[in-house]
């Protein structure tokens, strides 16, 4: 027999031998042994992504990459400049020292005349409803039943006008009857410039009170009163035209909420940064604002950077919008931020949390220039954004870049192969900065349950002489894991009983001087993190 078929025979003999302690072992009993392996665990990637939303960056046909971003600061809507109230009008009706006698069918009250509303500072001559109703509820003291028509002939809907009509059952001067209806005003317009067609805030009103036809003969002294009772309830306009008067509105002390920067700590330095303050005016009135301050906030360090252009502490003028009919174009004041005029660059460098303001306007500051015709539509607004421009050409200390990824080591809490060992995290940087790699197992909420440290530094991207990188850097750095924190991994191991996650953190630094460099699109780090430690085999049940 050859040496090579006695290599076959020895196999196959080790191999039936083997098979057949499988079959007659129980799966508890299955023998486990320890090895030293190396075992790959996670593969990911560390982008500008993780830094800044896709949908926030620009890239030029170079890839170099910037920053376009705009906050809505404050917003003056319908509320500020017309707040219409629940308004309420009597109508009575008694005859005075005599008693009458109507017959059946008698209109005993026909009149015609106006009705003001109290509209503040408001001086409205026409005004659309979007919303809100009329009521109206006749309280009769006659013995018998009573038309009651309500009309306002300057309110119209499709060329026709505003008609409200009841029947009060009979009551008397002890036991008075009660009856309510309402109608929509949605749609309808409203000529407030009363029967003169001169006025404001004036509406002219009809109302009559017919006995019922078929009713019988009654008497009616001065104790046997009619009295109507009108309600315009919850009305929203969606146009208005008139004065609106010289006011004043103070704006409350506030802040807006910033997230652009809520990934991104440390220091940046940059070589450039613009903005500018936009304010839309959708009212058609002349608007003065006066901003008090506009501050940058970093609620995490407590830093705080005032702006200083000449729009704050100053007098601002702001257009009036053009009325189109059926529709506005609204009026837009842009004012420029640059290194030049401002400290926008300090401003966004301190990476704001949020923009704290305060501020105030006033309508009409020139009085009525318009001759009664301020408009607003429903629509309406007056609002200011701030949209930054930020090139991302800048040097960093402790810029952090932070991941989070789930690990799939096999096995359960109870049975696992894998101990204690070596995290070998290989990186390809691309970025143009060395960076500090950390690791930390998280919970689902990104709570640190354990700390791995740190595991050392990678090194930088090559740049040439422009500060565009050349090529990646190749980087291997370790770090321990204890065989408590690989638990920590599995599903149950933690107090919630979900398994914990491993979070990689590269927390960057400018290689030599603080010389800004630009970032490209293309810039990342390509991350590998493998085991190398004890491994027990069928330790995981398989």
């Amino acid at each position: 027999m050859s040496e090579r078929m006695d290599h076959k025979l020895v196999a196959l003999c080790l191999a039936t031998f083997v098979l057949g302690l499988a079959g007659c072992r129980k799966e508890s009993d299955r023998a486990r042994w320890d090895v030293d392996v190396a075992v790959p665990l996670v593969i990911t990637e560390l982008t500008i992504g993780d830094l800044l939303p896709d949908s926030l960056l620009s890239t030029d046909d170079a890839g170099n990459v910037t920053l376009l971003y705009t906050s809505r600061l404050f917003t003056f809507d319908l509320d500020t400049i017309l707040q219409a109230p629940d308004t309420s009008f009597r109508y009575s009706y008694f005859p005075i020292g005599i008693t009458l006698n109507l017959f059946p069918g008698t209109e005993f009250n026909s009149a015609s005349n106006f009705t003001r509303f109290e509209l503040d500072e408001l001086e409205l001559r026409e005004l659309r409803v979007r919303s809100g109703q009329l009521s109206m509820e006749v309280v009769n003291r006659v013995n018998t039943s009573v038309y009651a028509d309500f009309g306002l002939p300057g309110a119209t809907l499709d060329g026709q006008p505003f008609t409200l009509q009841l029947i009060a059952p009979p009551g008397s001067s002890a036991t008075p009857s009660s009856l309510s209806s309402a109608q929509d005003l949605a749609g309808f317009s409203f000529d407030l410039r009363g029967p003169g067609f001169n006025d404001v805030n004036t509406i002219t009103t009809t109302q009559s009170f017919t006995t019922d036809p078929d009713g019988p003969i009654v008497s009616m002294s001065q104790q046997d009163s009619l009295e109507a009772y009108i309600r315009y309830e919850d009305v929203v306009p969606s146009y208005a035209r008139g004065y609106f008067g010289m006011r004043h509105v103070d704006a409350d002390a506030d802040t807006t909420v910033l997230d652009i920067f809520e990934n991104i700590s440390g220091l940046l330095i940059l070589s450039d940064a613009t903005a500018r303050l936009e304010v839309t005016n959708g009212i058609g009135a002349e608007v003065r604002a006066h901003i008090d301050h506009l501050r940058s906030i970093n609620a995490g360090t407590g830093n705080t950077v005032e702006l200083t252009n000449a729009i704050v502490g100053s007098p601002v003028n702001i257009d009036r919008a053009l009325d189109l009919g059926n529709g506005f174009q609204a009026a837009r004041n842009i004012f420029h931020l640059n290194a030049g005029n401002s400290n926008i660059i300090d401003f966004i460098e301190n990476l704001p949390t949020g923009i704290g303001y305060d501020l105030d306007v006033t309508l009409n500051p020139l009085g009525d220039v318009s001759n009664g015709n301020d408009f607003f539509y429903h629509e309406s607004k007056l609002m200011a954004d701030l949209a930054v421009e930020i090139p991302l050409r800048l040097a960093a200390t402790d810029l952090t870049l932070t991941t989070t990824t789930d690990v799939d080591l096999g096995g359960t809490l109870e049975e696992h192969a894998i101990g204690a060992g070596v995290l070998h995290v290989f990186a390809d940087n691309t970025f143009p900065f060395s960076a500090a790699i950390q690791l930390d197992i998280v919970d689902g909420n990104g709570t640190v349950l354990s700390p791995l440290g740190s595991a050392g530094t990678i090194t930088a991207a090559p740049i040439d002489l422009n500060g565009l990188v050349t090529g990646p850097a190749s980087s291997q750095v370790d770090v321990t894991v204890s065989a408590e924190q690989v638990r920590l991994l599995y599903p149950g191991g933690t107090p919630s009983g979900a398994p914990g996650r491993l979070r990689i953190r590269a927390v960057f630094n400018t290689q030599g001087q603080p010389t800004p460099v630009q970032l490209q699109t293309d810039h990342s780090i390509g991350i590998r993190i493998s085991y190398e430690g004890n491994y027990t085999v069928n330790g995981d049940g398989n």
